[in-house]
């Protein structure tokens, strides 16, 4: 793979960790909050699983910031395995668009 491809895939890869990462934690932190007003009941590893959700999608964010190319491929390709992903690849694309327009091509 060219130098290139390898840019643009690793854009890419960090354009869909931090859209997973981001619908992890709008997920789980507006449960947590429908739960905080007494719209819905949970018990309590209710809650705990809603915080994990959220650490996950932190995790996901952070690495789509802040990682390597390399982390980030292995991160993207183990958060990829599902066929559903292909669903979450298309909402990723308008996300990589964005990102496109800051990095700059050499």
């Amino acid at each position: 793979m060219n130098r290139k491809s390898r840019e643009t895939w690793a854009l890419y890869c960090r354009s869909y960790l931090l859209t997973v990462g981001l619908l992890l934690m709008a997920g789980s932190l507006f449960s947590l909050y429908l739960v905080h007003y007494g719209s819905i009941v949970w018990p309590w590893w209710g809650f705990a699983l809603a915080i994990a959700v959220a650490g996950c999608g932190a995790a996901f964010f952070g690495v789509g910031l802040f990682g390597s190319h390399s982390r980030l491929d292995k991160w993207a390709d183990a958060a990829s395995t599902h066929e559903a992903s292909i669903f979450l690849m298309a909402i990723s694309y308008p996300t990589y668009l964005i990102l496109q327009q800051f990095y700059h091509r050499r």
